[in-house]
């Protein structure tokens, strides 16, 4: 029987819960290195198959335990920094001083796969945005002349085509920057290398079809503007120059010689080995893409289609960010991955929103309103975990839906032209392919949304009963039960809420409300973390929703913790697994100790470029000190802004 949440600390001995999680864990030879976020102790094991999963649930301090491809999460909660300091001093290495470079060995390869799909994906979703934006000048450029509004042969038709193409000649040395952040090489001289390879003289000598040689070693003739896999593979080769030099080079001379020999020793690497064996792997890729969709034509995009959703949740997603962007960098078009996609969310968003009809659950009415519309956005995950997963059906008539708008895709060669996952994809089909691609596209969309809503009517689902509300009982001096404010929507002031034995919380953010059984992360969905409910936020500044005191504030700056003046504990967790970032996008206005108003701007948080990154900005908000007896009642419906009123805590 786990203890209630909020006992003293001072009734734990953090050594023995230590020196208990290391044992269960498979003892200090197991771990590789530890860190933690604001609720989690997160190590990276050797073998995530010594640790006993079962033991650590059943520890009292212990809320849960979280496994992913590289983590193995332990879920504290509110003490996880005592137990962290415990763990730290009984000499387990923590991963600030280890430097996280290499690969749990779970097995092994789910942990070196896992972090190649991460490492893959954290370079090339930055370029995306640059991608989308120049194949939409694309797109223009095909209506203007698809119109007869402007002709090819004129001046201004020419810049524009030029400022399209720029974002895909110029992919390496886009690449090269993020690839540079990632791998923690020198940026300036990243991004030289990739200029070498894209210079014009180099570019017009391969063109020529001269034999090319450097120190009597034969350089390969390639082109490389648009390529994707050489620059990967010359920045990842870089980092592993850069530390080499660093170590042998004298102090004194490393600000001259450090970058100089870097460049001297890659540029030619770049040019003579690894350039050249990245453009036969991607030529490889490209061939096993075409062989796959010359070989199982349509039936490879249903397939795709329909299985979508179950990919994302797996994160196996991001494995295919580097399938599509060489697709686009190499013919300027796509018809397989983003294809398959654009279905599958659009039948997610058609499923969501015949359960918003038909369901009799408020809540799960709301969440269905609101997860629809994002699902049409490209922003799938509320209506994959909070409404088609949840009630099965659903997420049956999604899956067939999509592979059937899939089939009709593959057989009809709908292409797109610019990076869309979503309900944008409408601007998308054109291109060289004419008004017959747009039609087809059309006709593809509207068969993933109107075949999954009318299949999932079709099909029913069990509904889910909506939690009873808590209701005060009324005291001897007559003051109105909890649920007469609840039903009468009224706005409690302080003495109000305190007679009813309740707080009422403002929204720190503003965006679409979510019941915790939508977000991604089954710490918090399940209900382990405590009590409470979720945002999706659209603007990044995030409010304190009680006045009270900063209790917390993550190392990452990903959560912040507030007590309120009453007790009540709130838990502001910006995003999923945001503590990887280690702060980078977040600005913390506030720190640890000081005193706050409601409303009052604890910190600001760039949004898009957390997006970006390939996190999900669902925000869980979390009353960290809940009892059996506390419900957390929506008082905001499916969308609220920042400061108004968001929920109302019973006790």
């Amino acid at each position: 029987m786990k203890t209630v949440k909020g006992e003293e600390h001072m009734k734990k001995d953090y050594k023995q819960i230590a020196e208990q999680i290391i044992h269960q864990v498979g003892g200090k030879g197991n771990i590789i290195d530890l860190e933690h976020c604001m609720t989690r102790l997160r190590f990276r094991l050797k073998d995530n198959d010594k640790a006993d999963k079962e033991q650590l649930n059943r520890m009292e301090a212990v809320a849960g335990v979280n496994v992913t491809s590289d983590q193995y999460q332990v879920i504290i909660g509110n003490e996880v920094n005592a137990v962290y300091k415990e763990i730290i001093d009984l000499n387990v290495q923590s991963a600030d001083d280890s430097g996280s470079g290499k690969p749990s060995g779970n097995g092994k390869a789910k942990g070196v796969f896992g972090r190649i799909i991460d490492t893959i994906t954290g370079c090339m979703t930055p370029m995306i945005p640059a991608l989308t934006a120049a194949g939409m000048i694309k797109v223009i450029l095909s209506l203007l002349t698809t119109f007869d509004l402007m002709s090819p042969e004129a001046d201004t038709y020419r810049i524009l085509d030029i400022i399209g193409d720029a974002a895909f000649y110029f992919m390496p040395i886009l690449l090269a920057v993020s690839a540079s952040r990632k791998f923690r090489v020198n940026t300036s001289v990243a991004v030289i290398v990739a200029g070498v390879l894209l210079h014009p003289n180099f570019s017009s000598w391969v063109a020529s079809k001269d034999p090319i040689s450097f120190l009597g070693m034969t350089v390969p003739s390639v082109i490389y503007a648009a390529s994707v896999i050489p620059v990967l593979l010359t920045v990842w080769m870089m980092s592993y120059i850069e530390k080499y030099i660093d170590r042998i080079v004298p102090n004194m001379l490393k600000i001259l010689l450090n970058p100089t020999l870097l460049l001297l020793i890659s540029a030619p690497l770049a040019l003579i080995v690894v350039g050249p064996l990245g453009n036969y792997a991607g030529q490889g890729l490209a061939y096993v893409i075409e062989l796959m969709q010359g070989t199982l034509g349509f039936v490879m995009v249903a397939l795709l289609a329909a299985a979508f959703p179950f990919i994302v949740m797996t994160g196996m997603h991001h494995a295919l960010t580097p399938i599509f962007i060489s697709a686009f960098a190499a013919t300027g078009q796509e018809a397989l991955i983003l294809v398959a996609q654009v279905c599958a969310n659009l039948a997610q968003g058609g499923a969501t929103l015949a359960v918003a009809i038909r369901s009799k659950s408020k809540s799960m009415k709301q969440l269905a309103s609101a997860s629809w519309i994002s699902s049409t956005m490209g922003i799938t995950e509320p209506a994959l975990y909070g409404v088609t997963l949840k009630l099965k059906k659903p997420m049956i008539a999604a899956a067939i839906s999509a592979g059937i708008a899939g089939c009709f895709a593959g057989i009809v060669h709908v292409t797109l032209y610019v990076p869309q996952n979503n309900l944008m994809a409408l601007l998308a089909f054109s291109g060289e392919r004419g008004t017959s691609n747009i039609i087809y596209g059309v006709i593809m969309m509207v068969i993933s949304f109107v075949a999954a809503f009318l299949l999932c009517l079709m099909l029913g689902f069990k509904d889910v009963e909506d939690d009873k509300l808590v209701s005060a009982s009324a005291s001897e001096s007559g003051d109105k039960p909890v649920q007469d404010w609840v039903n009468n929507e009224a706005t409690l002031s302080a003495d109000e809420t305190e007679k009813v034995n309740a707080t009422l919380l403002s929204s720190p953010m503003t965006g679409s409300v979510l019941p915790l059984s939508a977000v991604p992360d089954e710490a918090f969905a399940s209900g382990a973390m405590g009590k409470g409910l979720a945002l999706e936020p659209s603007l990044g500044q995030v409010a304190s929703p009680i006045g009270g005191t900063v209790a917390t504030l993550a190392k990452s700056k990903h959560a912040i913790a507030i007590v309120g003046h009453e007790g009540t504990e709130v838990l502001i967790h910006v995003g999923i697994d945001t503590v990887k970032l280690k702060g980078k996008y977040f600005n913390p206005l506030v720190q640890p100790g000081d005193t706050v108003k409601a409303g009052e701007i604890l910190m600001e948080v760039d949004l898009e470029s957390i997006r970006r990154e390939g996190f999900s900005i669902i925000t869980p908000i979390i009353i960290t000190n809940t009892t059996e007896t506390t419900e957390v009642i929506n008082q905001a419906g499916t969308s609220v802004k920042i400061n108004e009123k968001l929920a109302l805590i019973t006790r």
